[in-house]
């Protein structure tokens, strides 16, 4: 069996970074593509980073950056209708004891910022290419970008498809597969910044270092994260449609954030 040397990763999401990271370390030859012209703050909001996964980051050598933007969960917990406490625990704060590292919040952007930083460092992050064609042969594996005069095919060993789940490598290599079924339930999330600045907001819910849950006729969740004072907050919330596709939310927040940059 042929040995890959050289590889090509499709997306620019937090999977494909922490990929490619990964494999510069064990000195294979990566490059990265990515369709948008730069990675924008505001999208991704934030997320739940758990040990396990800080820890694989940490393997990579990010322990210290990671440490630098999470906020710690040391608190969970479920409130009612009424903004009530209806049950809480301290034993997520044990996970710091147990495994070396807490379960915390951290902003999707300052973890790309962490993760691209050596990528771009060293040439392998390259922006506005997107592909159109894959092919394969004896050889390896060709890839075709939209603007064929000014970004040239490439040709590598292997490929890994992590563009999202509208994935073109998926649909350059595999067959159609069947629809996704539809839940009738959609998720809505955003961000606050300076949450200790918003009075009208209940300060249970804004308490540092908790992690807030609740559960009625729809499911919420909230936590700070970050270190800067940014709260984030997710609701699901029943419809008999699914919500805009991720593209056109991505055309709305890019023409946005080039206006914003323009004034």
């Amino acid at each position: 069996m042929a040995t890959a040397r050289s590889v090509a990763i499709v997306g620019g999401g937090i999977g494909s970074l922490t990929v490619a990271n990964a494999l510069k370390q064990i000195g294979m030859s990566v490059s990265l593509y990515e369709r948008a012209p730069y990675f924008i703050p505001t999208v991704g909001a934030a997320f739940g980073l758990t040990p396990n996964g800080q820890m694989s980051l940490a393997h990579i050598g990010f322990k210290d950056q990671i440490e630098k933007i999470l906020h710690p969960f040391l608190k969970w917990q479920i409130l009612n209708d009424n903004c009530e406490i209806v049950a809480a625990s301290d034993r997520i704060g044990d996970y710091g004891k147990r495994f070396g590292y807490f379960m915390g919040g951290t902003l999707r952007s300052e973890l790309v910022d962490v993760l691209k930083e050596p990528l771009e460092k060293n040439g392998i992050l390259h922006y506005s290419h997107n592909v159109t064609n894959i092919k394969q042969d004896n050889d390896g594996v060709t890839i075709s970008f939209d603007n064929e005069k000014e970004q040239k095919p490439v040709q590598v060993d292997m490929v890994i498809g992590a563009d999202g789940i509208h994935s073109t490598v998926v649909k350059q290599i595999f067959t159609p597969t069947a629809q996704s079924i539809y839940s009738k339930v959609n998720l809505f999330y955003g961000m606050i910044d300076n949450i200790d600045q918003q009075t009208s907001i209940n300060p249970m819910i804004t308490t540092k270092n908790t992690f807030i849950q609740y559960f009625g006729h729809r499911h919420c969740l909230s936590y700070r994260t970050g270190n800067k004072g940014q709260y984030m907050w997710a609701i699901t919330y029943p419809s008999v449609t699914p919500p805009t596709t991720s593209q056109s939310w991505a055309k709305i927040s890019y023409s946005v954030h080039l206006q914003n940059s323009e004034e």
